[in-house]
Order: structure tokens, then C-alpha cells, then sequence
């Protein structure tokens, strides 16, 4: 789904941090400035933006310094109106922001699909009813649904399962917001190996960790986690 001023206030984000033809970007001396650093703390330090041209369409943008973080300078938070939170990660390299290992850093309004995603063992289904969902994805893990149609993210491997009435084109990956999937058909014909699908569960268990822990670090300052 489309959000107007979710797409206006990531523009102008973007041309906050990247600059354009009359402004210069963002460097990390300026958003220390912002934040008030060196201050009040190690960190997280904040700075909300001001209301202005661009920014009418969403509840905030926050700006969340890092100084101590080896990984992440920063984290811009957009707050839509519905209040649900947009989290993009940065790291300065001295020169520009770039994106972290493993973080999400793409400066594209967050997508919301129409008509709900099921996740079930790691896939996602869009388009069907829960119980199609699982119908599906039990098909999937028997080898008997040949011939399904889903598009495949080449950052993670996530799998986005589509009903036939779905327009497949233009989707995001539900994991990381990519745009650019791949279209897929499965041709399996054996049983999809138990062991696979624990993993593919497990991952999108551990996915969901991650996320949570860089929402909670996000607002509350803690240790980023670490890969065991």
C-alpha cells in the first residue's frame, strides 16, 4: 500500500543525509551538533525534526546517535501516522553513510501489502486465507505443490508465496523491504527435507529476534546483540 507521506518524509530524509543541488549532506560532525554531542551521555542521543515541508505527512522523524556503537552511528526513526515505526541504519566511513553489515539502510518508504501476509515456517503467503496458507505450506514441506508461484529475495532468501489474484509486481521482501525479487515457480517433486524447513523456521524465528532487539535498542539505548 502506497503512503504518500511515508514516501515524502523518506525523500526528504534522503536529501538530508545524501544532500542535493543547494544543500550539502548531512556529515557526522553536523548530527553531533544536532544531538548535542559530546554531552549528556554515551548514547543513544536523539534529535526530532522539525515539522516542516515534507514532513506533514508523518507523526515524527527522529534522529538516534550512536557514539559508542562500533557498527551503527545512526538510526532514523519515521513514525507514520498509524504510529507504526520505520528503523533505517547507517554507518559513517568518514566520507558518507553507508550501510551497516546485515542492517537495512535503503532510503525507501517501508511498504504495507494489501490484504495481510501469513509467515508460516519461515515463508510468507500473500493472498490467501489462513487456512490456504497453511494448506500451502504444508503442500510445500510434502513436495506437492509444483507449480506455485512466489518471488524470492536475493538478499535473505525469503520466500513470498502469491495467489493467483495478486499483482506480484513492484511487492517488497516482508523481512527487509527489497523491491527487487525474483520471479520464481517451485519444481520439487520429493518431500522437502525436515531438517531445511527447521532451519528456515529457526531463521525466521531468529529474524524476528533481531528485529525486535534493534526496536528495543532503538528506544531504549541497550547493547546491539551479537552473532553467536
Amino acid at each position: 500500500m502506497v503512503d504518500a507521506g511515508l514516501d515524502r518524509a523518506f525523500e526528504k530524509v534522503r536529501a538530508i543525509l545524501e544532500g542535493d543541488l543547494e544543500h550539502p549532506g548531512l556529515t557526522l560532525y553536523d548530527l553531533q551538533e544536532l544531538v548535542g554531542f559530546p554531552g549528556r551521555s554515551d548514547g543513544p542521543l536523539s534529535y526530532s525534526l522539525p515539522k516542516d515541508n515534507g514532513l506533514e505527512g508523518v507523526n515524527a522523524v527522529r534522529f538516534f546517535y550512536y557514539p559508542k556503537d562500533p557498527e551503527v552511528t545512526l538510526i532514523v526513526e519515521v513514525e507514520d501516522k498509524s504510529r507504526r515505526r520505520h528503523l533505517r541504519h547507517f554507518k559513517w566511513n568518514g566520507i558518507s553513510w553507508v550501510a551497516p553489515r546485515g542492517f537495512k539502510a535503503d532510503l525507501t518508504a517501508t511498504r504495507e501489502m494489501v490484504g495481510g501476509v501469513e509467515e508460516i515456517g519461515g515463508d510468507f503467503f500473500l493472498g490467501f486465507s489462513r487456512n490456504e496458507a497453511r494448506d500451502l505450506a504444508e503442500a510445500i514441506r510434502k513436495g506437492e505443490a509444483v507449480g506455485a508461484k512466489y518471488l524470492l529475495c536475493p538478499r535473505d532468501n525469503t520466500r513470498l508465496f502469491y495467489a493467483p489474484g495478486v499483482s506480484a509486481s513492484g511487492l517488497p521482501c516482508p523481512k527487509c523491504g527489497n523491491t527487487t525479487l525474483l520471479y520464481k515457480t517451485l519444481t520439487f517433486s520429493a518431500p522437502e527435507d525436515r531438517i531445511e524447513a527447521l532451519i528456515r523456521e529457526q531463521r525466521a524465528l531468529r529474524a524476528q529476534l533481531e528485529d525486535l532487539m534493534l526496536f528495543l535498542k532503538s528506544r531504549l539505548g541497550g547493547p546491539e546483540p551479537k552473532d553467536k
